[in-house]
């Protein structure tokens, strides 16, 4: 048994009409997957955000799988990872990697990892931010009342675009109106030290659960620890840590409160994992980021899977699941059957072989507009 072909597919959505997030507009949902198949048939799926260069990339990394067993899944990933020095890249072999042998072993991956601590996860309406051209006054109502109405039990909003004084009393409104809803507030990036604490703080009020990388991420996330010493409010951040080491960084100087590792970024599902467990030991939570499709969304799921609660009160905050609610088919029809299906605000682990999701392969190489293929 060994892996025989590579291939990398890229596929291009453009969003309209035009979302932003707090300090650029967001014009499409662009991804690169990438799929091992191995000499019985077997296939394994990963993927990495549409970064420059990465289809080369994850193209060249060919060399160093094909021909080798795919459950001596600890050795090529850290072959990977060194051939590259590329994380997103590593990332997307890791979870194509686990995958595949959990379909040769007919496990799902959380399995491979010591099991499941949980059968459903939480999940929150993730907002698409900004419909530019509109005032937040007039699309947030909608969008948290078209939350509640699909089944959703909270929403995190992103926040930012607009002065403080305008957009307070627009989620001060909101948290009036629904009152079960857990809120989130995400800044992308747009405040300074003074603003993130006064927003947090007006967030705190209100009764949100946590304020998420309000300032600069790039550069190690500076001076986080000033604003999370500043706050009652959780403070989140770190989607994009990529690699464990830099997630002990902002452990070690609690720069968080809640540390959010992506699996397509921080090195896939194992490393997710790791940064959970070095979370737990510094006290602090994680609650894994999710990329906008379904592939890096199941990722995520089957590392929450393995998290152990806070603690065991029955009234102990639980991750949650990162789920987009902006126009974007690689979350919606990437995958056959409805795997984020919505019972009582949670969503089901899955249970499958693998990342336990089957990939509508006839749809997506319509859709793709670019193909590489390597080996057999």
């Amino acid at each position: 048994m060994a892996i025989e072909r590579v291939e990398v597919l890229v596929v291009h959505f453009a969003v309209e009409p035009l979302r932003a997030v707090s300090i650029a507009p967001i014009p499409v949902h662009d991804f690169a997957y990438l799929k091992l198949t191995d000499s019985d048939g077997v296939s394994g799926w990963g993927e990495s955000y549409l970064i420059p260069g990465i289809a080369g990339v994850l193209r060249d990394l060919a060399r160093v799988v094909l021909g080798r067993d795919p459950l001596d899944a600890r050795r090529l990933q850290a072959e990977v990872l060194l051939a590259s020095e590329h994380t997103w890249a590593a990332s997307a072999y890791a979870i194509a990697l686990d995958d595949l042998r959990g379909r040769r072993l007919g496990l799902p991956i959380h399995a491979l990892y010591g099991g499941a601590v949980r059968d459903r996860v939480r999940a929150y309406g993730a907002s698409t931010g900004y419909i530019v051209g509109h005032d937040p006054a007039a699309t947030w109502p909608e969008e948290t009342a078209a939350h509640a109405a699909a089944g959703f039990t909270a929403t995190k909003f992103r926040i930012g675009r607009h002065p403080i004084r305008h957009e307070l009393p627009i989620l001060e409104r909101i948290a009036a109106d629904h009152p079960g809803m857990a809120l989130m507030a995400d800044g992308n990036g747009a405040y300074t030290i003074a603003e993130s604490i006064e927003v947090g703080r007006g967030l705190g009020a209100l009764g949100f659960r946590w304020l998420e990388e309000p300032m600069p991420q790039r550069g190690g996330y500076a001076s986080y620890e000033k604003v999370a010493l500043a706050l009652d409010i959780s403070l989140a951040g770190g989607e994009i840590t990529q690699s464990r080491h830099a997630a002990l960084d902002l452990l070690r100087r609690g720069a968080v409160d809640i540390i959010q590792p992506e699996p397509v970024i921080v090195g896939g599902i194992g490393e997710t994992i790791w940064v959970a467990e070095l979370a737990r030991v510094h006290g602090i939570g994680c609650v894994p980021h999710t990329s906008g499709s379904m592939v890096g969304i199941a990722a995520a799921l089957h590392a929450i899977a393995t998290i152990p609660d806070a603690s065991t009160s029955p009234a102990t905050e639980t991750p949650y699941l990162e789920v987009g609610t902006d126009p974007n088919p690689w979350r919606t029809r990437l995958a056959t059957g409805d795997p984020l299906a919505l019972t009582d605000g949670y969503v089901r682990i899955p249970t499958g072989p693998g990342l336990g999701i089957e990939i509508d392969e006839p749809w997506l190489r319509s859709q793709a507009i670019h193909v590489e293929r390597t080996g057999a």
